[in-house]
């Protein structure tokens, strides 16, 4: 069934939401105060308007509580404007609104003002990120980058009682193992390269996510 959708803010993520949604057969509109923004998203999306969404007017005229929800993907550093959009869009009447952050204070806050849902793009990028990289267990990840994330593992029983000289991770993956927790939650970072790995080692990896997707600790 299409829906209608309202995207204010076409920057990296509300430029990627925006096309999604009509990628996915949705009608969408799109606005945004960037003249630039505004003509590279013309050829993604039938509808894009260059406008100053903090003005409740223009808001008013929109009739923001016909579309099936609006995506607030307004820069974290606008973040006041982040606000009073979700404050305007309340008053107007959306139906559901979403609301971009970029920390849980952002998001505390665009919740206490009317957001429906919070949705914080980088994290749930890192965790996309992370569930693509290895098949092993990963307990932690920071992204770094779009291209380079640490992740944290258990050491795989593939490189239990070797040594960092024995693997040679860094010229065989492309990794660098920056610390290892052991069993007494002793942190010893960097690593001796004759370190020996021990069965209940967490390891904390960086390296390039297309390094670390290929990673396999196996025997070879």
């Amino acid at each position: 069934m299409k829906k209608q959708f309202l995207v204010i803010g076409l920057g990296r993520f509300g430029a990627s939401v925006a096309a999604t949604l009509t990628e996915a057969g949705h009608s969408v509109v799109g606005i945004d105060q960037s003249e630039t923004s505004v003509q590279r998203m013309s050829e993604s999306i039938a509808d894009v308007i260059k406008c100053d969404a903090t003005d409740a007017d223009i808001l008013e005229s929109m009739g923001v509580s016909d579309y099936e929800a609006v995506l607030v993907c307004i820069g974290e550093k606008y973040i006041q404007n982040s606000i009073l959009v979700t404050l305007l869009l309340k008053e107007k009447g959306a139906k559901k609104i979403i609301a971009k952050a970029g920390t849980r204070t952002q998001g505390r806050v665009l919740s206490k003002v009317g957001a429906d849902t919070i949705v914080y793009p980088e994290k749930d990028m890192g965790e996309r990120v992370a569930r693509s990289l290895i098949s092993s267990n990963i307990i932690d990840f920071l992204e770094v980058s779009p291209d380079v994330s640490i992740i944290e593992i258990p050491a795989p029983e593939s490189i239990v009682g070797k040594n960092l000289i024995e693997l040679n991770l860094r010229h065989k993956y492309g990794v660098t193992i920056i610390s290892i927790k052991n069993s007494k939650s002793e942190i010893i970072s960097p690593p001796s390269v004759n370190y020996v790995f021990q069965k209940d080692d967490i390891l904390t990896l960086i390296g390039e996510n297309k390094l670390l997707k290929k990673l396999r600790f196996t025997e070879d």
